[in-house]
């Protein structure tokens, strides 16, 4: 997309803010997931977390972040699981999920005023794949 200078600075602007509310939900959504699995509440936990992955996969997407969509796309499709069943997740998911978002937040704290990320992806990269793979735990 093609954006006015000023406008897509306004755009930027809106996007950092909204970031750190996105990363706030899902961190805080994650403990509480830890604590209600397989339970009526984790659905609507699952809920709300899976608004905020899709919201930032789509904010993301707007400014032209297309390597940030596939870690908001795992995180989007893990928590889409959880809110269409009751389930137990892998023991060591919680820890793999933070991981994920932190970096997912370090990462877009290096965001510059062209809308480019100039931090490192390899560890988020990689964290998405174990994410992946998780998931794929709780799927069958």
């Amino acid at each position: 997309m093609d954006f006015d200078a000023g406008f897509f600075k306004e755009l930027l602007n809106i996007f950092k803010m909204e970031t750190g509310e996105h990363i706030q939900v899902m961190l805080k959504g994650v403990d509480e997931l830890d604590l209600h699995q397989n339970t009526d509440k984790q659905i609507a936990i699952a809920e709300t977390v899976h608004r905020s992955a899709h919201s930032l996969k789509g904010a993301a997407r707007t400014i032209g972040l297309s390597d940030v969509e596939p870690i908001c796309q795992s995180l989007e499709t893990f928590f889409s699981v959880l809110k269409r069943q009751k389930v137990s997740m892998p023991p060591d998911m919680t820890d793999t999920l933070k991981k994920t978002i932190r970096n997912l937040e370090t990462l877009l704290g290096t965001l510059n005023a062209e809308g480019k990320v100039t931090g490192d992806k390899t560890e988020l990269t990689r964290q998405n794949e174990d994410l992946q793979n998780k998931m794929s735990l709780i799927n069958r």
